[in-house]
């Protein structure tokens, strides 16, 4: 899409984004059922699935609704950092994630 590639607009891969965010949904949502860790007893499970809709809307500006290229890019790399975010809170169980040290 940064790049300028025909291919970003292609449905089949509109439909594997949708599809890849469903599945992280999804799967957080599962995890917390089979672990009965709810977000309103665990804070850093509560920061990782906000966080998780965060990167989802982020993808989203970031591959349809950034009207510029330069946009997009900030989107995109607000995307990744969330994300990362979102693994430094997995790993630390702590809702700080990696600031928590």
């Amino acid at each position: 899409m940064l790049a300028g590639s025909g291919l970003s607009g292609h449905v089949a891969l509109k439909w594997l984004s949708y599809l890849i965010d469903t599945t992280l949904l999804t799967a957080g949502l599962l995890l917390m059922q089979i672990t009965q860790q709810y977000p309103g007893s665990h804070d850093w499970l509560s920061v990782k699935l906000v966080m998780l809709v965060v990167y989802i809307g982020l993808g989203f500006f970031a591959l349809r609704r950034g009207r510029t290229r330069g946009q997009r890019a900030v989107y995109f790399v607000t995307a990744l950092v969330t994300y990362l975010f979102i693994i430094s809170i997995a790993l630390t169980h702590h809702p700080l994630g990696v600031f928590a040290r």
